[in-house]
């Protein structure tokens, strides 16, 4: 598991990574979006009953794209249902439109492939790995709670994960979005290694 000061320094590099992240969705959606600071939390499983705690048990939707290089793995985001939706008016579509389900869909696994490309290209640059690949993102599922989302997806045991909790402000509209990193046990060995001598400052 990180200890404290690694998630501190991780924080900051997701904090750049997400800005960068945010400013390519403010491009997509045509609206300024304004980005929380992060913060992170290292859990011991995807199945870790913090995550429920933490991200509550309204409805959400969630996507997942996975990730392979120096760093694999995979992001689970977890999108407000009520925030989907607002994306989608503020692109200019219609709830009563006859394909307005496949237009959000489309949007949110849009968003998905934004988010995690910023996150993960920004901490592969900032801890000096070669660049990552990434698998198509798709839809996890929609209208259940984190709980049941999760049931029955779980992390091998060779794996552990970071909930990154961040949330966008889009003008007048309410939207959130939580990101739950899975990365392999051999990969968690080299980011704790990159990190470590980024403290040391070496």
């Amino acid at each position: 598991m990180f200890t404290r000061d690694q998630l501190d320094a991780l924080q900051e590099i997701f904090n750049i990574a997400m800005g960068q992240g945010a400013n390519r969705l403010a491009r997509l959606i045509e609206t300024f979006v304004v980005l929380s600071a992060p913060k992170l939390y290292s859990l011991k499983s995807q199945a870790d009953p913090e995550l429920s705690k933490r991200l509550g048990d309204t409805p959400i939707i969630a996507t997942r794209q996975s990730f392979v290089g120096p760093l694999r793995g995979e992001v689970v985001i977890f999108f407000g249902m009520n925030g989907a939706n607002e994306l989608a008016e503020l692109m200019g579509y219609s709830q009563d439109s006859g394909d307005a389900q496949r237009i959000k869909e489309e949007l949110i696994l849009d968003v998905t492939n934004i988010l995690v490309g910023a996150c993960i290209t920004g901490l592969s640059q900032q801890l000096n790995f070669t660049k990552s690949s990434f698998s198509t993102p798709g839809l996890l599922v929609e209208g259940k709670t984190v709980a049941e989302a999760l049931e029955n997806q779980r992390l091998p045991q060779d794996s552990e994960a970071l909930l990154v909790e961040i949330q966008f402000k889009i003008e007048a509209h309410a939207f959130f979005c939580e990101l739950l990193i899975c990365i392999a046990n051999e990969s968690i060995a080299t980011v704790v290694t990159a990190v470590d001598k980024l403290l040391k400052g070496v």
